[in-house]
């Protein structure tokens, strides 16, 4: 956490924590980890060699590393504009 600074950390705090228990208890999110489980199973069943399936594996390691890139900055784009609506509406001051 060097070099983060409140805003980040808890952001982070709410992504890492809190967003978990938000997720299991989701129906739809639960649908699609079943249907990952199911595409794993098919892909194990294809027998790949040993360097197809970690270049496999890297391309969909990339995909997920970018989908938790995107929704950390939308999660803390969004803490922001809150926050920005607060301060326009003079609820929050600014120091």
């Amino acid at each position: 956490m060097a070099g983060e600074n409140i805003f980040e950390m808890i952001a982070d705090y709410t992504m890492n924590e809190r967003m978990i228990k938000i997720l299991l208890a989701d129906q739809q999110y639960q649908e699609v980890q079943s249907q990952i489980g199911s595409q794993m199973k098919l892909l194990e069943g294809l027998h790949l060699e040993k360097e197809k399936w970690m270049i496999v594996d890297r391309l969909v390691s990339l995909y997920a590393d970018s989908g938790a890139v995107y929704g950390r900055i939308t999660y803390q784009q969004g803490y922001k504009d809150c926050a920005a609506l607060l301060q326009a509406m003079n609820l929050l001051k600014t120091s």
